[in-house]
């Protein structure tokens, strides 16, 4: 599972779309269409492993409790389709972005409301509600990891504590309290993506040294 969590970092990273990202959106998307839909199948391949992660981990966390371990599930299952929808709105921008040239002057205003639209909803799903629904699959994980005691103590409980400011976070941006690319969003949600780090590293290390250990 550790490879799975690193796994995120990487798709994380490429599934980052400046352009889409960028006040000039439309135009920038428009040159910059092979890194966006690079950009999307990242973020598609990121939707699967957060569930992937959480099909993996339901044998053990069902053993301690089932019911909770079934939430946690089906909270993965609605943050994955929200990404999902979230990728989809991206290449709706993209493909608007496409035509915006070939558009004559009176139809570039209802081109340009249109992109808007779906921007918005880009960064609602993205950014507001998979991560809502994402940090709460969180605190139901990092619960189970506690009283399972699979983990340290203080790494459940760190994580628990994270995915709060997570949720906060994305609570903050529905109510515009400041942008998407922004300091202030960046910063709430880095606890969370310094667990998972600690998390993934603590468990590849734990199969390696149990790999020598079997050697030896």
């Amino acid at each position: 599972m550790g490879a799975l969590i690193l796994l995120t970092f990487v798709t994380g990273l490429f599934s980052v779309a400046p352009a889409i990202d960028s006040p000039n959106y439309l135009l920038e998307a428009r040159g910059n269409f092979d890194q966006s839909i690079f950009a999307a199948l990242n973020q598609f391949v990121l939707a699967l492993i957060y569930l992937a992660i959480a099909l993996v981990l339901y044998p053990l966390l069902a053993s301690f409790n089932k019911a909770l371990t079934i939430s946690f599930l089906s909270l993965r299952i609605v943050a994955t389709t929200l990404m999902i929808m979230g990728t989809l709105q991206l290449l709706s921008i993209l493909s608007l972005s496409q035509n915006i040239a070939q558009t004559n002057p009176m139809e570039l205003e209802t081109l340009s409301t249109l992109g808007s639209i779906l921007k918005t909803n880009r960064d609602n799903l993205n950014h507001v509600f998979m991560v809502l629904v994402l940090a709460t699959s969180n605190l139901l994980l990092y619960y189970l990891l506690y009283v399972s005691k699979c983990i340290p103590k203080w790494l459940s409980i760190s994580g628990f504590l994270a995915s709060v400011l997570s949720i906060l976070a994305s609570i903050l941006l529905l109510f515009q309290v400041y942008d998407v690319i922004s300091s202030a969003y960046l910063i709430l949600n880095a606890p969370t993506a310094l667990v998972e780090l600690t998390l993934a590293s603590g468990l590849l290390f734990a199969i390696f040294s149990k790999s020598v250990k079997a050697k030896g």
